[in-house]
C-alpha cells in the first residue's frame, strides 16, 4: 500500500490564471516523496549528519485537472525498481473534494554521498524493504 500525505492549496500558490501554478505541484511531489522516506525509516536528519541524501535525476509529470484554492490534495507516493543505488518515486495526486485524479509523476532518483560526491549505495535492510514492499504493492 502507498504512503499517503494529505497537503492544502495555499492562496500563495495561485498563478495569475487562479489556480496551483504548475511549479508547484513539485513542492507537493516533493513533501510527500519526504514524509514517505521518513515513514520508510530513512530519517532526514541522519541522512543530513551522514552527508547523504536522494538526488532527483528526471522528473516526469501528466498534469490532468486544475487545482485552486483552498483544495486540499492527497498523495499517494511508492518506491519501484530500487536497485542499490537508484530506483523510481511513484506518485499520484487526488483532489480530496472530489478524489479526481490531479496529477501522476514518476521520478528517477538516487541517494547521494555529499562527502565523496558520488552516488551511495543503500544498506542491504533498506533495499530489501523496498523490494518486499514493491512486491506488496504488485
Amino acid at each position: 500500500m502507498p504512503y499517503t500525505t494529505v497537503i492544502p492549496v495555499l492562496w500563495s500558490h495561485m498563478d495569475a490564471n487562479g489556480h496551483v501554478n504548475n511549479g508547484i505541484y513539485q513542492s507537493y511531489f516533493d513533501e510527500a516523496r519526504i514524509q514517505a522516506l521518513e515513514n520508510e525509516g530513512f530519517s532526514i536528519q541522519e541522512m543530513r549528519e551522514m552527508k547523504v541524501g536522494p538526488v532527483m535525476l528526471k522528473a516526469e509529470l501528466s498534469y490532468h485537472k486544475p487545482l485552486h484554492h483552498p483544495d486540499i490534495v492527497r498523495i499517494e507516493t511508492g518506491f519501484r525498481e530500487m536497485s542499490k543505488i537508484k530506483g523510481k518515486v511513484v506518485q499520484n495526486m487526488f483532489r480530496v473534494s472530489d478524489g479526481a485524479l490531479v496529477c501522476e509523476a514518476v521520478f528517477s532518483a538516487l541517494f547521494f554521498d555529499f562527502e565523496k560526491n558520488r552516488p551511495w549505495k543503500l544498506p542491504d535492510t533498506f533495499l530489501e524493504k523496498f523490494r518486499a514492499d514493491e512486491k506488496d504493492k504488485s
